[in-house]
Formats: C-alpha cells, structure tokens, sequence
C-alpha cells in the first residue's frame, strides 16, 4: 500500500481540484448579464462585444456582453486549466485560416494584414552562450489571402544581438519593408528597437535601439508602448513613454521624470513630445487615433477628450462628453475607456451596475447611452465585481472548439 501513496496522493489532488473549479464555476456561471439601452441609436450595439472578467469572492469567469447576453469564452476545466483565452480579435482568422494560424502566438503585435496577405513574425531563441544572452532567429511568415499559400523564411540575427527574451509590440509593412517594434531584455537591462527586414533580400537591413535603460535602473525605469495593442494597426507612427521613478520612505510612487516619444514610420524620426503639465498624470491613458493623439481626462460631469494634432502639431479644440457616473477622482480603476474606428467607448462602475456610453470622437456627438446589468439578483453580493477588459465591434462569435 505504502508504495501506491503518492499515486493515491496526486488522484485525491487531482479530484478535489476539479471537483472545486466545477463548484466555483457553478456559482460565477449564474452571473448572467445583459445591456440595457437607456438612451440613444440602439443600432450602436447591434455588433457589440464587451470581453469581460467576472469575480465572485474566489472564483471568476470570463465572459462575453452583448445586447442579447453573455457568454462564458471557456466552457471546460482543461480550457481554463492551459489558459486559452484567445483575445476575440482572432476568431476570424482561426476560422479562416486555421492552418496559418496554428501553432502561432495571438498575439497582435506579432502580425500585419492587408488585402492580400497575413504576416506573422517571431523571435526564437537558439539557446543560450556562457551567460550572455539568447541568440535569435527571426522567423517571417506570410499567407497569400486569395490563394490560401504560405511561404516562411528565417534571418539568423547578428552575434552580438543576444538577449534572455524579445517582446514584439507592433509590425508595420511598406514598400517591401517590414519593421518590427520590440522590447528587448538582457541581464536587467530594457533596450526598445526597431528591427527593418527588407522583403525581398530577406535580411536584416537595420537595427535602431530608440531607448535603453541601464541594469541599475530597472524596477525604478520603465518603457511602456502607448498604441493600442489589440488590433493589426499598421499605423504610421507610435507612441512610447520612458519613465524614471523612486520610494520614497512612504511608500508613494515618485516621478523622476516621463519623456514621451513619438516614431515616424515613414521617415524614421523621432520626437519628444511636449505635455502640458496638467497633463502629464494622464500620458499613460494616452491614445493614438490616426494622426491625433487623444487623452481622456475626467470632469465634474463626464469626460474631456484633449486633442493634439500630429501634423498641425498643434493642441486642437478639447471634447466634452457628458456621462452620468464619472467624477473627476483620480482613481481610475472604475473607468475602462477605449477608442477604435471613430468612437469613444466608456464603462463605469456605479452602486448598481456599470454604465456603458458611445460617443463620437468626431463631433463630440453622444451616441449611445446603457446600462450593463447583472440579472441574477442572487450574484449581486458586495465581493462580486466586473472587469471590462476589451471592447470589440462587428466580430462573430464561433463556437469553442481545440485549436492546437
């Protein structure tokens, strides 16, 4: 018997945790939500998707808000156990272009996409030399859209490009140039890098290092990528912050200074850029939306959309947009806000429920006004909360299904 223990051991273990995962999701399952419209086009949630997380005391869910319910984005203990919770974005292309896509890391930030193809790029590790770092191959690969054909190839990067690991933020292609934005780490220090491969000679044309903090200064430094990172963007510029803080004996974040970058990509030129001192407590909620850079700020009564002009370079007339249930706090843990095609989306939590408004970055226009209500009057204890994470628009759902 006593050589069965351990065996007996991990199945009790394994049981018993099942068994609390079902129990726990049994009781987050009832958390049934649903949008209300208050006032406004009830059109503008027709093709609404809130990707959310849902708390109740231990246990969450992960759901799906629409304007007919929500949906629970894993249905299976062996789905939360690997952790695949596939940002929505990618429904449609491991749909239509599931052999491309398996095997790949969703993450938005690896790929490009126009009408004829799909890019996907990647830094893989080669091992490591006498404690000096990783060497890398970066990985290209593309799909032909129309004909469903896929051609790969691999550029073995420079000796002295080692590193423990490479995190990729953007990819932009133009004119046979593919240039990757990415975040790379050795030995405690953070270097921030434009890699440009040229298509056709397929190699490496050019390595430019935009920011580098020293090992001394890590976990009192930070570069942070401002650009929305949830969408293939291809955007002619993007933002970066390089931020230099302290503790203090009390505890209290300090500031030593916060430098915001703007990158062509275009012509490769870089800009600081200059922030009005009111505010620079607001630079990380900062947005890229074409050529304007967009900074909500809370009011007294709603919200103000600060507007800079990349090409004007000039600080354009503010947005006002009147919202029930925002104060000008500093804490902004109750507001998500998000800005995708046009379109200002913000969701506050309030005493019972969260509000939900859509107004037009454009006009100033108040296009949508909701609430998002939890219709399970059992689930609405005080240790319940949710988390709205991602807002998508005209994204079909499809059904769970493996994807290796």
């Amino acid at each position: 018997m006593k050589k069965y223990w351990k065996t007996l051991l991990i199945s009790l273990i394994i049981v018993m945790t099942i068994g609390t995962y079902y129990i726990q999701q049994a009781m987050a399952k009832g958390a049934s939500f649903k949008i209300e419209t208050t006032s406004g086009y009830k059109g503008e949630i027709d093709n609404l998707i809130l990707q959310a997380r849902y708390q109740s005391g231990n246990s969450y869910r992960r759901l799906n808000i629409s304007k007919d319910g929500s949906t629970n984005q894993n249905s299976s203990f062996i789905g939360e156990l690997i952790g695949r919770n596939n940002p929505l974005m990618f429904q449609k292309y491991i749909q239509d272009y599931r052999n491309f896509i398996r095997g790949k890391v969703l993450n938005p930030g690896q790929y490009f996409e126009d009408e004829d193809r799909l890019i996907y790029t990647t830094f893989k590790s080669n091992g490591r030399n006498k404690g000096l770092g990783n060497f890398f191959t970066l990985q290209i690969d593309t799909l032909d859209k129309k004909t469903n054909d896929s051609s790969s190839f691999e550029i073995n990067m420079p000796d002295q490009v080692r590193y423990d690991w490479i995190n990729e933020h953007d990819v932009y292609v133009e004119n046979g140039k593919i240039k990757i934005l990415a975040i790379s780490y050795l030995n405690g220090e953070e270097e921030l890098h434009i890699y440009t491969v040229d298509e056709n000679k397929k190699e490496l044309e050019h390595d430019l290092m935009l920011a580098k903090l020293e090992s001394e200064e890590i976990g009192q430094a930070s570069i942070s990528i401002l650009n929305n990172n949830n969408k293939f963007s291809n955007e002619n510029y993007f933002l970066y912050l390089v931020e230099k803080y302290k503790y203090p004996d009390n505890g209290d974040r300090e500031t030593i200074s916060s430098e915001i970058y703007l990158y062509n990509y275009l012509n490769n030129e870089v800009k600081e850029l200059t922030i009005p001192v009111e505010l620079k407590p607001h630079v990380k909620s900062m947005i890229l939306h074409g050529t304007d850079i967009l900074i909500p700020v809370r009011s007294a009564n709603g919200l103000v959309l600060k507007r800079y002009n990349i090409e004007t370079k000039q600080w354009e007339e503010h947005l006002h947009f009147k919202y029930p249930g925002i104060t000008n706090e500093d804490d902004d843990d109750e507001l998500f806000s998000q800005i995708t095609d046009g379109k200002l989306y913000l969701v506050n939590r309030t005493s019972d429920g969260h509000l939900l408004f859509i107004g037009d970055v454009r006009t100033g226009e108040s296009l949508y006004e909701g609430k998002i209500i939890n219709e399970n009057k059992e689930n609405r204890a005080a240790d319940t909360s949710l988390f709205i994470e991602q807002i998508y628009n005209n994204i079909q759902l499809i059904e769970e299904h493996t994807f290796k």
